[in-house]
């Protein structure tokens, strides 16, 4: 259950699933770090620290070819009707989120 893991946790199974895949597909760190436009340096950070930006971890997948294990992220909804789609867009709308004034 991804709820009982913590973000760290999270960043060692993407490391983890990328290196695995990086290994399948018969790459060495220095092809996929390229391919995916990152340094050395960037790369060994989130393999080491498990920290990295998301746009490299999207460039990673891509590079990879792993693209299929981001559909569900972007996955749209489905509508069945035209007053879903406008009942949809109108909840879209901008919304201000004030902040209440501190007492201090």
């Amino acid at each position: 259950m991804i709820e009982m893991m913590s973000p760290y946790d999270i960043m060692e199974k993407f490391v983890e699933i990328i290196e695995k895949e990086r290994i399948r597909k018969n790459m060495t760190q220095v092809e996929l770090y390229k391919a995916a436009g990152m340094s050395s340096k960037s790369y060994a950070n989130f393999i080491q620290n498990k920290t990295t930006k998301f746009e490299n971890i999207i460039n990673i997948m891509i590079a990879l070819d792993m693209t299929a294990k981001l559909e569900s992220l972007l996955q749209q909804e489905k509508f069945t009707s035209i007053d879903e789609i406008r009942n949809e867009k109108n909840k879209k709308e901008r919304r201000r989120v004030r902040k209440g004034k501190s007492h201090g």
